[in-house]
Protein backbone atom coordinates (compact mmCIF):
# COMPACT_ATOMS: atom_id res chain seq x y z
CA UNK A 1 0.00 0.00 0.00
CA UNK A 2 1.29 3.41 -0.87
CA UNK A 3 2.33 5.57 2.04
CA UNK A 4 0.00 8.48 2.74
CA UNK A 5 1.51 11.92 2.97
CA UNK A 6 2.50 13.15 6.41
CA UNK A 7 0.95 16.58 6.61
CA UNK A 8 2.75 17.81 9.69
CA UNK A 9 6.11 19.38 8.84
CA UNK A 10 8.70 19.70 11.59
CA UNK A 11 11.17 22.56 11.27
CA UNK A 12 14.44 22.81 13.15
CA UNK A 13 17.89 24.29 13.01
CA UNK A 14 20.18 21.73 11.38
CA UNK A 15 23.85 21.70 12.29
CA UNK A 16 24.07 25.48 12.53
CA UNK A 17 22.76 25.89 8.97
CA UNK A 18 19.46 27.65 8.71
CA UNK A 19 16.63 25.36 7.58
CA UNK A 20 13.72 26.99 9.34
CA UNK A 21 12.94 28.41 12.71
CA UNK A 22 10.56 26.50 14.92
CA UNK A 23 8.55 29.70 15.20
CA UNK A 24 8.13 30.01 11.46
CA UNK A 25 4.79 28.61 10.27
CA UNK A 26 5.01 26.08 7.47
CA UNK A 27 1.93 25.50 5.37
CA UNK A 28 0.72 21.92 5.46
CA UNK A 29 0.72 20.40 1.99
CA UNK A 30 -0.34 17.09 0.51
CA UNK A 31 2.17 16.06 -2.14
CA UNK A 32 1.34 13.73 -5.03
CA UNK A 33 3.80 12.42 -7.61
CA UNK A 34 2.85 10.65 -10.85
CA UNK A 35 6.00 9.09 -12.28
CA UNK A 36 6.10 7.59 -15.79
CA UNK A 37 9.09 5.80 -17.29
CA UNK A 38 8.86 4.05 -20.65
CA UNK A 39 11.76 2.38 -22.43
CA UNK A 40 9.46 1.52 -25.33
CA UNK A 41 7.69 3.92 -27.63
CA UNK A 42 4.44 3.70 -29.54
CA UNK A 43 6.59 4.54 -32.57
CA UNK A 44 8.06 1.30 -33.88
CA UNK A 45 11.07 3.08 -35.41
CA UNK A 46 12.27 4.39 -32.03
CA UNK A 47 15.06 2.27 -30.54
CA UNK A 48 14.25 1.16 -26.97
CA UNK A 49 15.90 3.00 -24.12
CA UNK A 50 17.73 1.15 -21.35
CA UNK A 51 17.18 3.16 -18.20
CA UNK A 52 13.87 5.04 -18.35
CA UNK A 53 12.43 2.42 -15.96
CA UNK A 54 15.36 2.98 -13.57
CA UNK A 55 14.88 6.76 -13.72
CA UNK A 56 11.18 6.46 -12.97
CA UNK A 57 11.74 4.02 -10.10
CA UNK A 58 14.36 6.24 -8.49
CA UNK A 59 12.09 9.29 -8.77
CA UNK A 60 9.38 7.19 -7.15
CA UNK A 61 11.71 6.27 -4.26
CA UNK A 62 12.73 9.91 -3.82
CA UNK A 63 9.17 11.17 -3.47
CA UNK A 64 8.25 8.27 -1.21
CA UNK A 65 11.14 9.28 1.07
CA UNK A 66 9.49 12.71 1.31
CA UNK A 67 6.18 11.15 2.36
CA UNK A 68 4.43 11.90 -0.92
CA UNK A 69 1.63 9.79 -2.34
CA UNK A 70 3.42 8.40 -5.37
CA UNK A 71 2.14 6.51 -8.41
CA UNK A 72 4.52 4.62 -10.71
CA UNK A 73 3.96 3.57 -14.31
CA UNK A 74 6.79 1.60 -15.89
CA UNK A 75 7.62 -1.76 -17.40
CA UNK A 76 10.70 -2.81 -15.46
CA UNK A 77 13.38 -5.02 -16.93
CA UNK A 78 14.82 -7.91 -14.91
CA UNK A 79 17.61 -5.82 -13.39
CA UNK A 80 15.27 -3.06 -12.24
CA UNK A 81 12.88 -5.60 -10.70
CA UNK A 82 15.75 -7.07 -8.68
CA UNK A 83 17.00 -3.67 -7.53
CA UNK A 84 13.62 -2.11 -6.71
CA UNK A 85 11.21 -4.95 -5.86
CA UNK A 86 8.96 -2.91 -3.56
CA UNK A 87 8.45 -0.07 -6.02
CA UNK A 88 7.87 -2.41 -8.97
CA UNK A 89 5.28 -4.36 -6.99
CA UNK A 90 3.12 -1.22 -7.02
CA UNK A 91 3.81 -0.18 -10.60
CA UNK A 92 1.29 -0.06 -13.42
CA UNK A 93 2.32 -0.32 -17.05
CA UNK A 94 3.06 2.79 -19.15
CA UNK A 95 0.07 2.14 -21.38
CA UNK A 96 -2.88 4.41 -22.03
CA UNK A 97 -5.46 2.46 -20.03
CA UNK A 98 -3.23 2.24 -16.96
CA UNK A 99 -2.26 5.89 -17.41
CA UNK A 100 -5.89 7.06 -17.37
CA UNK A 101 -6.70 4.83 -14.39
CA UNK A 102 -3.73 6.20 -12.46
CA UNK A 103 -4.67 9.80 -13.22
CA UNK A 104 -8.23 9.10 -12.07
CA UNK A 105 -6.93 7.63 -8.81
CA UNK A 106 -4.65 10.62 -8.26
CA UNK A 107 -7.56 12.98 -8.95
CA UNK A 108 -9.68 11.20 -6.34
CA UNK A 109 -6.87 11.36 -3.76
CA UNK A 110 -6.28 15.05 -4.44
CA UNK A 111 -10.01 15.74 -4.10
CA UNK A 112 -10.00 14.12 -0.65
CA UNK A 113 -7.10 16.29 0.47
CA UNK A 114 -8.73 19.44 -0.86
CA UNK A 115 -11.98 18.52 0.87
CA UNK A 116 -9.97 18.50 4.09
CA UNK A 117 -8.78 22.05 3.22
CA UNK A 118 -5.18 20.94 2.67
CA UNK A 119 -3.16 22.58 -0.07
CA UNK A 120 -2.24 20.04 -2.76
CA UNK A 121 0.90 19.86 -4.89
CA UNK A 122 1.21 17.62 -7.95
CA UNK A 123 4.43 16.46 -9.60
CA UNK A 124 4.27 14.83 -13.02
CA UNK A 125 7.60 13.23 -13.94
CA UNK A 126 8.31 11.58 -17.28
CA UNK A 127 11.40 9.76 -18.55
CA UNK A 128 11.33 8.15 -21.97
CA UNK A 129 10.78 8.88 -25.64
CA UNK A 130 9.41 11.98 -27.29
CA UNK A 131 8.76 12.65 -30.94
CA UNK A 132 7.10 14.99 -33.42
CA UNK A 133 4.18 14.22 -35.71
CA UNK A 134 2.58 16.75 -38.05
CA UNK A 135 4.66 19.48 -36.47
CA UNK A 136 3.41 18.71 -32.93
CA UNK A 137 5.56 17.28 -30.17
CA UNK A 138 4.46 14.52 -27.83
CA UNK A 139 5.61 12.12 -25.14
CA UNK A 140 5.32 8.43 -25.92
CA UNK A 141 3.65 5.71 -23.90
CA UNK A 142 3.92 2.15 -25.15
CA UNK A 143 0.64 2.42 -27.04
CA UNK A 144 -0.30 6.10 -27.12
CA UNK A 145 0.97 9.64 -27.54
CA UNK A 146 0.59 12.49 -25.07
CA UNK A 147 0.88 15.98 -26.51
CA UNK A 148 0.81 19.25 -24.62
CA UNK A 149 -2.98 19.46 -24.71
CA UNK A 150 -3.23 15.93 -23.29
CA UNK A 151 -1.00 16.89 -20.39
CA UNK A 152 -3.20 19.91 -19.75
CA UNK A 153 -6.57 18.19 -20.03
CA UNK A 154 -5.82 14.66 -18.88
CA UNK A 155 -3.36 15.46 -16.11
CA UNK A 156 -3.30 19.07 -14.91
CA UNK A 157 -7.02 19.83 -15.28
CA UNK A 158 -8.29 16.41 -14.24
CA UNK A 159 -6.17 16.11 -11.10
CA UNK A 160 -6.81 19.78 -10.32
CA UNK A 161 -4.15 20.26 -7.65
CA UNK A 162 -3.51 23.73 -6.26
CA UNK A 163 0.01 23.65 -7.66
CA UNK A 164 1.62 21.52 -10.38
CA UNK A 165 5.17 20.84 -11.52
CA UNK A 166 6.27 18.97 -14.65
CA UNK A 167 9.71 17.35 -14.85
CA UNK A 168 10.39 15.90 -18.30
CA UNK A 169 13.47 14.05 -19.56
CA UNK A 170 12.80 12.93 -23.11
CA UNK A 171 13.37 13.69 -26.78
CA UNK A 172 11.34 16.77 -26.07
CA UNK A 173 11.93 20.40 -25.26
CA UNK A 174 10.31 23.80 -25.32
CA UNK A 175 11.04 24.65 -28.94
CA UNK A 176 13.23 21.98 -30.53
CA UNK A 177 13.05 18.20 -30.41
CA UNK A 178 16.14 16.05 -30.44
CA UNK A 179 16.66 12.37 -29.79
CA UNK A 180 17.47 10.86 -26.44
CA UNK A 181 19.82 8.25 -27.84
CA UNK A 182 20.70 5.13 -25.88
CA UNK A 183 24.21 5.42 -24.52
CA UNK A 184 24.58 8.93 -25.88
CA UNK A 185 24.06 7.90 -29.52
CA UNK A 186 23.22 10.96 -31.61
CA UNK A 187 19.98 10.65 -33.55
CA UNK A 188 18.69 14.14 -34.47
CA UNK A 189 15.02 14.39 -35.24
CA UNK A 190 13.64 16.97 -37.63
CA UNK A 191 10.77 19.13 -36.49
CA UNK A 192 9.90 21.54 -33.71
CA UNK A 193 7.21 22.05 -31.13
CA UNK A 194 5.98 24.63 -28.66
CA UNK A 195 4.51 23.87 -25.26
CA UNK A 196 2.48 27.04 -25.64
CA UNK A 197 -0.54 25.79 -23.69
CA UNK A 198 1.48 24.53 -20.72
CA UNK A 199 3.84 27.49 -20.78
CA UNK A 200 0.86 29.82 -20.51
CA UNK A 201 -0.33 28.07 -17.36
CA UNK A 202 1.29 30.29 -14.77
CA UNK A 203 0.29 27.90 -11.97
CA UNK A 204 2.35 25.14 -13.61
CA UNK A 205 6.12 24.89 -13.16
CA UNK A 206 8.23 23.41 -15.96
CA UNK A 207 11.59 21.67 -15.72
CA UNK A 208 12.59 20.31 -19.13
CA UNK A 209 15.68 18.44 -20.18
CA UNK A 210 16.75 20.82 -22.93
CA UNK A 211 15.95 24.27 -24.23
CA UNK A 212 18.25 24.26 -27.25
CA UNK A 213 19.59 21.99 -29.95
CA UNK A 214 21.09 19.54 -27.50
CA UNK A 215 20.42 15.95 -26.64
CA UNK A 216 19.55 14.03 -23.51
CA UNK A 217 21.78 11.05 -22.78
CA UNK A 218 21.78 7.85 -20.82
CA UNK A 219 24.96 6.72 -19.09
CA UNK A 220 25.60 3.24 -17.77
CA UNK A 221 27.47 4.55 -14.72
CA UNK A 222 24.31 6.40 -13.65
CA UNK A 223 22.04 3.59 -14.86
CA UNK A 224 19.79 6.38 -15.98
CA UNK A 225 19.49 9.56 -17.98
CA UNK A 226 22.18 12.13 -17.23
CA UNK A 227 19.66 14.94 -16.82
CA UNK A 228 17.36 12.87 -14.61
CA UNK A 229 20.26 11.81 -12.40
CA UNK A 230 21.40 15.42 -12.04
CA UNK A 231 17.90 16.59 -11.17
CA UNK A 232 17.45 13.84 -8.58
CA UNK A 233 20.86 14.65 -7.09
CA UNK A 234 19.75 18.23 -6.68
CA UNK A 235 16.36 17.25 -5.25
CA UNK A 236 18.00 15.03 -2.64
CA UNK A 237 19.37 18.29 -1.26
CA UNK A 238 22.57 18.96 -3.20
CA UNK A 239 20.94 21.93 -4.97
CA UNK A 240 19.82 23.57 -1.71
CA UNK A 241 22.55 26.19 -1.89
CA UNK A 242 21.09 28.63 0.66
CA UNK A 243 20.38 25.93 3.25
CA UNK A 244 16.70 26.75 3.73
CA UNK A 245 15.59 23.15 3.18
CA UNK A 246 13.89 23.98 -0.11
CA UNK A 247 15.04 23.62 -3.72
CA UNK A 248 14.00 26.47 -5.99
CA UNK A 249 13.80 26.44 -9.78
CA UNK A 250 16.72 28.80 -9.91
CA UNK A 251 18.78 26.52 -7.67
CA UNK A 252 18.03 23.33 -9.63
CA UNK A 253 18.72 25.00 -12.98
CA UNK A 254 22.00 26.45 -11.69
CA UNK A 255 22.89 23.06 -10.17
CA UNK A 256 22.38 21.19 -13.45
CA UNK A 257 24.26 23.82 -15.44
CA UNK A 258 27.15 23.79 -12.97
CA UNK A 259 27.31 19.99 -12.96
CA UNK A 260 27.90 20.02 -16.72
CA UNK A 261 29.97 23.18 -17.01
CA UNK A 262 33.34 21.39 -17.24
CA UNK A 263 32.31 19.16 -20.18
CA UNK A 264 34.05 20.61 -23.27
CA UNK A 265 31.84 18.89 -25.85
CA UNK A 266 28.34 20.35 -26.23
CA UNK A 267 27.14 16.95 -27.38
CA UNK A 268 27.55 15.59 -23.86
CA UNK A 269 26.41 18.68 -21.98
CA UNK A 270 22.71 18.55 -21.07
CA UNK A 271 20.84 21.82 -20.93
CA UNK A 272 17.84 22.72 -18.82
CA UNK A 273 14.75 24.89 -19.19
CA UNK A 274 13.25 25.96 -15.86
CA UNK A 275 10.10 28.06 -15.54
CA UNK A 276 8.66 28.33 -12.00
CA UNK A 277 4.99 28.92 -11.24
CA UNK A 278 3.99 32.56 -10.93
CA UNK A 279 3.21 32.46 -7.21
CA UNK A 280 6.37 30.70 -6.05
CA UNK A 281 9.86 29.91 -7.28
CA UNK A 282 10.01 26.78 -5.14
CA UNK A 283 10.26 23.37 -6.79
CA UNK A 284 10.49 21.01 -3.80
CA UNK A 285 10.30 21.34 -0.02
CA UNK A 286 12.70 18.91 1.69
CA UNK A 287 12.18 19.97 5.28
CA UNK A 288 9.93 17.06 6.22
CA UNK A 289 12.56 14.59 4.98
CA UNK A 290 15.60 16.40 6.36
CA UNK A 291 14.98 14.99 9.82
CA UNK A 292 16.80 11.96 8.37
CA UNK A 293 19.86 13.27 6.57
CA UNK A 294 23.53 12.96 5.73
CA UNK A 295 25.81 15.96 6.23
CA UNK A 296 28.97 16.24 4.14
CA UNK A 297 31.38 19.07 4.93
CA UNK A 298 34.31 17.98 2.77
CA UNK A 299 34.95 19.97 -0.39
CA UNK A 300 35.05 17.24 -3.10
CA UNK A 301 32.98 15.40 -5.69
CA UNK A 302 31.10 12.57 -3.98
CA UNK A 303 28.59 10.01 -5.14
CA UNK A 304 26.04 8.22 -2.96
CA UNK A 305 25.12 4.58 -3.64
CA UNK A 306 22.91 2.01 -1.99
CA UNK A 307 24.00 -1.49 -1.01
CA UNK A 308 23.17 -2.78 -4.52
CA UNK A 309 25.44 -0.24 -6.20
CA UNK A 310 22.58 1.95 -7.45
CA UNK A 311 23.94 5.47 -7.83
CA UNK A 312 21.50 7.72 -6.01
CA UNK A 313 23.16 11.13 -6.19
CA UNK A 314 26.29 13.05 -7.18
CA UNK A 315 27.34 16.35 -5.68
CA UNK A 316 30.29 18.67 -5.17
CA UNK A 317 29.56 21.01 -2.32
CA UNK A 318 31.16 24.34 -1.64
CA UNK A 319 32.57 25.70 1.60
CA UNK A 320 29.27 25.33 3.46
CA UNK A 321 28.95 21.63 2.69
CA UNK A 322 25.95 19.61 1.58
CA UNK A 323 22.99 18.06 3.39
CA UNK A 324 21.30 15.12 1.70
CA UNK A 325 17.97 13.48 2.29
CA UNK A 326 18.57 9.82 3.12
CA UNK A 327 16.33 7.53 1.06
CA UNK A 328 14.31 4.69 2.52
CA UNK A 329 16.84 2.08 1.42
CA UNK A 330 17.31 -1.36 2.92
CA UNK A 331 20.79 -1.82 4.33
CA UNK A 332 23.62 0.71 4.48
CA UNK A 333 24.46 3.43 2.00
CA UNK A 334 27.90 4.11 0.62
CA UNK A 335 29.41 7.54 0.11
CA UNK A 336 32.32 7.42 -2.34
CA UNK A 337 34.75 10.03 -3.55
CA UNK A 338 34.64 10.31 -7.31
CA UNK A 339 38.41 10.00 -7.52
CA UNK A 340 37.95 6.39 -6.39
CA UNK A 341 40.29 6.61 -3.42
CA UNK A 342 38.02 6.06 -0.43
CA UNK A 343 34.42 5.38 0.50
CA UNK A 344 32.36 5.55 3.66
CA UNK A 345 29.69 3.14 4.84
CA UNK A 346 26.65 5.11 6.01
CA UNK A 347 24.72 3.09 8.62
CA UNK A 348 20.94 3.06 8.88
CA UNK A 349 21.01 4.80 12.26
CA UNK A 350 21.05 7.40 13.74
CA UNK A 351 18.80 9.74 11.76
CA UNK A 352 21.46 12.45 11.42
CA UNK A 353 24.88 11.28 10.23
CA UNK A 354 27.90 13.46 9.55
CA UNK A 355 30.75 12.48 7.29
CA UNK A 356 33.27 13.56 9.93
CA UNK A 357 31.93 10.80 12.19
CA UNK A 358 32.49 8.02 9.63
CA UNK A 359 35.65 6.02 9.04
CA UNK A 360 36.93 5.75 5.46
CA UNK A 361 37.66 2.45 3.75
CA UNK A 362 39.25 1.44 0.45
CA UNK A 363 36.76 1.88 -2.38
CA UNK A 364 35.05 -1.24 -3.73
CA UNK A 365 34.78 -0.28 -7.41
CA UNK A 366 36.43 1.86 -10.07
CA UNK A 367 34.79 3.18 -13.22
CA UNK A 368 36.23 2.33 -16.62
CA UNK A 369 35.27 2.67 -20.27
CA UNK A 370 34.76 5.30 -22.95
CA UNK A 371 31.47 6.56 -21.54
CA UNK A 372 33.13 7.12 -18.20
CA UNK A 373 35.85 9.18 -19.88
CA UNK A 374 33.25 11.29 -21.71
CA UNK A 375 31.26 12.08 -18.56
CA UNK A 376 34.11 12.04 -16.03
CA UNK A 377 34.06 15.82 -15.65
CA UNK A 378 30.45 15.89 -14.43
CA UNK A 379 30.20 17.53 -10.99
CA UNK A 380 33.90 18.41 -11.09
CA UNK A 381 33.14 22.04 -10.17
CA UNK A 382 31.83 22.96 -6.70
CA UNK A 383 28.28 24.21 -6.29
CA UNK A 384 27.34 26.83 -3.72
CA UNK A 385 25.20 29.90 -3.13
CA UNK A 386 27.51 32.11 -5.22
CA UNK A 387 26.81 29.94 -8.28
CA UNK A 388 23.06 30.41 -7.76
CA UNK A 389 23.47 34.16 -7.25
CA UNK A 390 25.25 34.52 -10.59
CA UNK A 391 22.76 32.27 -12.42
CA UNK A 392 19.82 33.74 -14.29
CA UNK A 393 16.77 31.81 -15.37
CA UNK A 394 15.89 32.36 -19.03
CA UNK A 395 13.10 34.88 -19.57
CA UNK A 396 9.71 33.43 -20.46
CA UNK A 397 8.78 33.50 -24.14
CA UNK A 398 6.76 36.48 -25.38
CA UNK A 399 3.54 34.72 -26.33
CA UNK A 400 1.85 37.98 -27.28
CA UNK A 401 4.58 38.65 -29.83
CA UNK A 402 4.24 35.07 -31.06
CA UNK A 403 0.47 35.54 -31.46
CA UNK A 404 0.96 38.80 -33.32
CA UNK A 405 3.43 37.10 -35.63
CA UNK A 406 1.00 34.24 -36.21
CA UNK A 407 -1.83 36.68 -36.98
CA UNK A 408 0.41 38.57 -39.39
CA UNK A 409 1.35 35.31 -41.05
CA UNK A 410 -2.32 34.32 -41.35
CA UNK A 411 -3.15 37.69 -42.93
CA UNK A 412 -0.11 37.38 -45.18
CA UNK A 413 -1.22 33.97 -46.40
CA UNK A 414 -4.81 35.15 -46.82
CA UNK A 415 -3.64 38.04 -48.99
CA UNK A 416 -1.46 35.62 -50.97
CA UNK A 417 -4.31 33.24 -51.73
CA UNK A 418 -6.58 36.19 -52.54
CA UNK A 419 -3.89 37.48 -54.89
CA UNK A 420 -3.76 34.12 -56.68
CA UNK A 421 -7.56 34.21 -57.05
CA UNK A 422 -7.51 37.76 -58.42
CA UNK A 423 -4.61 36.84 -60.70
CA UNK A 424 -6.60 33.93 -62.04
CA UNK A 425 -9.58 36.17 -62.72
CA UNK A 426 -7.31 38.77 -64.38
CA UNK A 427 -5.70 36.09 -66.53
CA UNK A 428 -9.08 34.77 -67.63
CA UNK A 429 -10.22 38.31 -68.51
CA UNK A 430 -6.98 39.00 -70.39
CA UNK A 431 -7.35 35.82 -72.45
CA UNK A 432 -10.96 36.68 -73.22
CA UNK A 433 -9.98 40.19 -74.33
CA UNK A 434 -7.16 38.82 -76.51
CA UNK A 435 -9.50 36.39 -78.22
CA UNK A 436 -12.10 39.13 -78.67
CA UNK A 437 -9.50 41.47 -80.22
CA UNK A 438 -8.45 38.72 -82.61
CA UNK A 439 -12.07 38.12 -83.67
CA UNK A 440 -12.52 41.84 -84.41
CA UNK A 441 -9.75 41.66 -87.01
CA UNK A 442 -11.95 39.43 -89.21
CA UNK A 443 -14.54 42.00 -90.51
CA UNK A 444 -15.23 40.44 -93.90
CA UNK A 445 -14.33 41.46 -97.45
CA UNK A 446 -17.30 43.77 -97.97
CA UNK A 447 -16.74 45.98 -94.91
CA UNK A 448 -16.26 49.70 -95.44
CA UNK A 449 -13.08 51.54 -94.49
CA UNK A 450 -14.92 53.27 -91.63
CA UNK A 451 -16.05 49.93 -90.26
CA UNK A 452 -12.53 48.49 -90.58
CA UNK A 453 -11.08 51.49 -88.68
CA UNK A 454 -13.68 51.12 -85.95
CA UNK A 455 -12.88 47.39 -85.54
CA UNK A 456 -9.16 48.10 -85.45
CA UNK A 457 -9.62 50.74 -82.72
CA UNK A 458 -11.71 48.34 -80.64
CA UNK A 459 -9.17 45.57 -81.12
CA UNK A 460 -6.31 47.89 -80.07
CA UNK A 461 -8.20 48.97 -76.94
CA UNK A 462 -8.88 45.38 -76.01
CA UNK A 463 -5.25 44.43 -76.63
CA UNK A 464 -4.12 47.25 -74.30
CA UNK A 465 -6.61 46.12 -71.66
CA UNK A 466 -5.42 42.54 -72.04
CA UNK A 467 -1.78 43.65 -71.67
CA UNK A 468 -2.63 45.49 -68.46
CA UNK A 469 -4.42 42.41 -67.14
CA UNK A 470 -1.50 40.16 -68.14
CA UNK A 471 0.82 42.49 -66.23
CA UNK A 472 -1.51 42.50 -63.25
CA UNK A 473 -1.64 38.70 -63.39
CA UNK A 474 2.15 38.46 -63.27
CA UNK A 475 2.46 41.03 -60.47
CA UNK A 476 -0.23 39.33 -58.39
CA UNK A 477 1.31 35.88 -58.93
CA UNK A 478 4.79 37.05 -57.98
CA UNK A 479 3.57 39.00 -54.97
CA UNK A 480 1.44 36.10 -53.75
CA UNK A 481 4.32 33.65 -54.17
CA UNK A 482 6.63 35.91 -52.17
CA UNK A 483 4.04 36.26 -49.42
CA UNK A 484 3.87 32.46 -49.12
CA UNK A 485 7.57 31.63 -49.23
CA UNK A 486 9.24 34.46 -47.32
CA UNK A 487 9.95 33.41 -43.70
CA UNK A 488 9.03 36.73 -42.14
CA UNK A 489 6.63 39.59 -42.73
CA UNK A 490 6.99 41.95 -45.67
CA UNK A 491 7.17 45.71 -45.20
CA UNK A 492 6.15 48.42 -47.64
CA UNK A 493 4.82 46.03 -50.29
CA UNK A 494 3.71 47.81 -53.45
CA UNK A 495 2.93 46.88 -57.05
CA UNK A 496 3.09 49.11 -60.14
CA UNK A 497 1.22 48.08 -63.31
CA UNK A 498 1.22 50.20 -66.47
CA UNK A 499 0.78 49.33 -70.16
CA UNK A 500 3.94 47.54 -71.20
CA UNK A 501 5.48 47.52 -67.69
CA UNK A 502 4.76 45.82 -64.35
CA UNK A 503 6.87 45.88 -61.22
CA UNK A 504 6.72 44.76 -57.59
CA UNK A 505 8.74 46.46 -54.82
CA UNK A 506 9.04 45.40 -51.19
CA UNK A 507 11.31 45.31 -48.16
CA UNK A 508 11.52 42.34 -45.78
CA UNK A 509 13.08 41.29 -42.48
CA UNK A 510 14.44 37.83 -41.64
Amino acid sequence: MRRALALAVTCATIGGTRVASAAEPVEAKAVFAIVVGSNRSVDADQAPLRYADDDATQYFDLFRALGARAYLLTRADDNTRRLHPQAIAEAALPRERDFDNTIAQAAADVAKARAAHVRTVLYFIYAGHGNVKNGEGYLALEDARLNGRDLERRVIDLVSADEAHLIIDACYSFFLTYSRGPGGERRPLAGFTQLAGLARRESVGLLLSTSSARESHEWEAFQGGVFSHEVRSGLYGAADADGDGQVSYREIAAFVQRANAAIPNDRYRPDVYARPPRESGQLLDLRAGFTRRLEVEEHAHFLLEDAHGVRLADFHGGDKGVRLLRPLALGPLFLRRADGEVEYAVPANPDVIRLAELRPAVTRVRERGAAHEAFSTLFSLPFDAEVVTSFRLPPPPDFRAMERAQRRLAVQHGVAYGGFALGGAALASAVALSLSARSLADVGAGASQVEVDRHNQQAAQRNVAAAVLYGATGALALTSALLLVLPRKLHGLSAVVTPGRSAVSFTTSF
